[in-house]
């Protein structure tokens, strides 16, 4: 059964696992040199030891296809022995992710700048079909080498890359990034980096993790880095459609509204968790979106977020503020050439895209009289200004918000 939405809470999160390039989990580092306990040491190592695993992943035991089935049900040959994970994602956004004819011609030309001048050696992290991989190489990389976790998508990368001819440009080395070694899996730093670890939050694939070791580790000097940053958002909304499915006031007489007790106004949840496509739902946006983070994946990595970070909102319009609408965007290069959004104002068309990213919600409450049982709604009204205190994991990956009146005090 699936968890309810209350396990949520910053959804991305549940699929972090432990980012250790030794693998040891030691954390000696924590003490110093006179053997006392240092904070400062601990949480540096705290930030850069999570990390979401690829799923189908061979860095952990992964159950097979179909094991929770009866035994007497059909599985296809082609499914056996296949990580569940690995068939579970595959059909959950890869397909949707692949047949977002907009993303994928973002990436491509990104990367035929990126490779315009003397022909790069491309590495791209997570292949997955080789997609990507493909695209350089037809951009005119002189070879691209694509990193993939799974050892059963690295086959069907291979054999993807091996039907469109270009198995001569492209390699696919089957292996966590972190795991790899220039010198050893690939035979030098590479000029260019190019990678789609993007969650519905920005950040929730651990992108500032893997781009940084990556950077740090397999890249020559000076190169290119696609995408080579982003911006999360957050928008106040009012979508008395959203409440129809969050909250209950009463029917025929009867007032039911002590069910609210047990509203989430905690976790972050995903549109398709909900299972409906924001831009759908008729809605109002109540005041300008916040840059809740802005990142360069040229010189940001995990833990370069603060642990908290306040800012200014001021309601544009009337309106019951029933939830934060969290949407991204990234840029092809440092000058923002080209632009791939979430925003759900630009996926009106872009069926897929919903499907595969869609945005997350967090349900709001009015703590203006202090906590109360049930929740109360937040009203605002236009030039009021409200503060919205943001909360990020230490890594980065993953946030929570709380918005509060301009006269509260947040704790």
């Amino acid at each position: 059964y699936p968890p309810p939405l209350s396990h949520t809470i910053m959804a991305e999160d549940e699929a972090r696992h432990s980012f250790d390039e030794e693998g040891s989990g030691d954390e000696g580092e924590a003490y110093g040199d006179d053997g006392d306990y240092d904070e400062g040491a601990a949480v540096t190592r705290s930030r850069q030891k999570h990390a979401w695993l690829p799923p189908g992943s061979d860095a952990e035991q992964q159950p097979p296809f179909g094991l929770d089935l009866d035994q007497h049900f059909l599985i296809p040959g082609r499914l056996m022995h296949k990580a569940g994970a690995l068939v579970e994602a595959v059909n959950d956004f890869h397909y949707a992710m692949l047949n977002d004819h907009p993303r994928n011609e973002f990436y491509s030309k990104a990367l035929e700048k990126a490779c315009a001048a003397a022909p790069p050696v491309v590495l791209e992290i997570g292949t997955g079909s080789g997609l990507l991989a493909m695209l350089a190489a037809r951009a005119g990389a002189k070879h691209v080498y694509a990193i993939e976790a799974s050892n059963h998508m690295a086959a069907v990368a291979t054999k993807n890359i091996e039907a469109n001819g270009l198995a001569d440009k492209v390699t696919v080395v089957n292996l966590m990034s972190t795991d790899t070694v220039a010198g050893r899996d690939i035979p030098a730093p590479a000029n260019v980096l190019v990678s789609e670890i993007l969650g519905t939050l920005l950040l929730g694939e651990s992108a500032l993790q893997y781009v940084a070791d990556a950077r740090d580790r397999l890249l020559a000097p000076g190169a290119e880095i696609v995408p080579a940053g982003g911006t999360q958002f957050a928008a106040l909304v009012e979508s008395k459609e959203l409440a129809t499915i969050t909250a209950v006031d009463d029917w025929s007489g009867f007032d039911l509204r002590h069910m609210n007790s047990l509203k989430d106004t905690v976790s972050v949840v995903f549109t398709k968790q909900y299972g409906f496509r924001f831009s759908s739902i008729e809605h109002n946006v109540l005041a300008d979106p916040v840059p809740i983070a802005e990142v360069d994946f040229y010189v940001d990595g995990p833990g370069c977020l603060p642990e908290e970070r306040k800012f200014s909102v001021q309601v544009k319009q009337d309106g019951i503020c029933h939830a934060l609408l969290f949407y991204w965007e990234v840029y092809s290069d440092r000058a923002k050439t080209l632009r791939m959004s979430t925003d759900p104002a630009e996926t009106t068309d872009n069926f897929p895209r919903d499907m595969q990213w869609g945005q997350a919600l967090q349900l709001v409450e009015d703590f203006s009289d202090g906590e109360q049982d049930p929740p109360q709604p937040l009203v605002v009204k236009a030039g009021e200004w409200l503060d919205m205190t943001v909360r990020y994991s230490f890594d980065s990956a993953v946030f929570q918000c709380h918005v509060s009146r301009r006269s509260q005090v947040v704790d």
